[in-house]
């Protein structure tokens, strides 16, 4: 008897032992706390991000045609998802890079915050959102945000790391005033959710190996949309009213060589190109985190 796939059921590789561990339904293994009915615990979540201004054409090079840019702005959000639901408890941190961007498609038009590159501090995270989402995720190692005061300052800062190279570090101040508020404002409320762009490489057929490369062609490529969450009727949980502080704060990306960062090299360096032109402004926020993905589409 061979393995027989549910229709009904959801299944990232390994596929032989099963269903995803992941899926949130009523009747699964999971338990309360962190599962009622079929919704996961909520996360309890810090964030502190810096949105700065960039080249605009060296930005547009970056973006799939399938999306034009808003505006030439760079976000670059640092998380920290606590006590999470769907992970039993458990927390990861995530480094969330995003610019604005506007699908015109046949059926769908909207703005939204494209996915340059989530870089996370834990592979469970990372599996189940590129296989399933096509969120841009790559692994990094993501210290916990330090916070420390001084006379004046009231400091956040957060770094990233691959083989021991710091690519990123980041400074806010949440008593320095915020450059431009109003822009984050309007920011955040034209975006429709999170874009993305699912891409996943095919591999050759047997008379193809030798011919022309392999992985050059994608089995997936196609825009997708995780949208703002909307809470549900039968939702079990508290959520908080978010928390939200405006400031200003820096970041820089290091340029790595090859030799720093040889499997995400690319990545680190075009992050470290984009040049500062000037900060918008930064922001503190405590939250709580849904996690709740199965609203994700394709954009058409």
């Amino acid at each position: 008897m061979s393995l027989k796939f549910d229709k009904e059921s959801s299944y990232v590789m390994p596929v032989f032992f099963g269903p995803t561990s992941m899926q949130c339904r009523p009747g699964s293994h999971m338990a309360d706390p962190y599962f009622k009915g079929s919704h996961y615990a909520p996360g309890d979540n810090h964030v502190i991000n810096v949105t700065f201004e960039t080249d605009r054409e060296l930005l547009e090079s970056m973006i799939p045609e399938c999306y034009t840019l808003n505006d030439p702005y760079v976000m670059v959000s640092v998380v920290e998802f606590t006590n999470l639901g769907w992970l039993a408890g458990h927390t990861y941190n995530l480094i969330n890079i995003t610019c604005p961007v506007h699908f015109d498609g046949k059926r769908d038009h909207l703005d939204g915050d494209l996915v340059l590159v989530m870089y996370e501090n834990h592979a469970d995270p990372i599996v189940g959102g590129r296989e399933t989402m096509g969120y841009s995720k790559i692994f990094c190692e993501i210290p916990p945000i330090a916070h420390y005061f001084t006379e004046d300052k009231d400091v956040y800062t957060a770094t990233a790391s691959e083989w021991d190279f710091t690519f990123m570090k980041m400074e806010i101040d949440s008593k320095a005033e915020c450059p431009d508020k109003d822009a984050l404002i309007k920011m955040a409320t034209r975006s429709a959710g999170k874009v993305h762009y699912k891409y996943i490489p095919d591999v050759l057929e047997k008379e193809e190996i030798g011919k022309v490369p392999n992985f050059a062609k994608p089995a997936v490529a196609c825009p997708t949309i995780l949208p703002k969450w909307v809470k549900p009727d039968d939702y079990p949980f508290e959520i908080r009213t978010p928390e939200v502080k405006f400031c200003s704060g820096t970041v820089k990306f290091e340029t790595p060589t090859w030799e720093d960062m040889p499997t995400w090299y690319n990545v680190a360096k075009g992050l470290s190109d984009l040049p500062v032109k000037r900060v918008l402004g930064s922001q503190i926020i405590h939250y709580d985190e849904p996690c709740e993905y199965c609203t994700c589409y394709k954009l058409r």
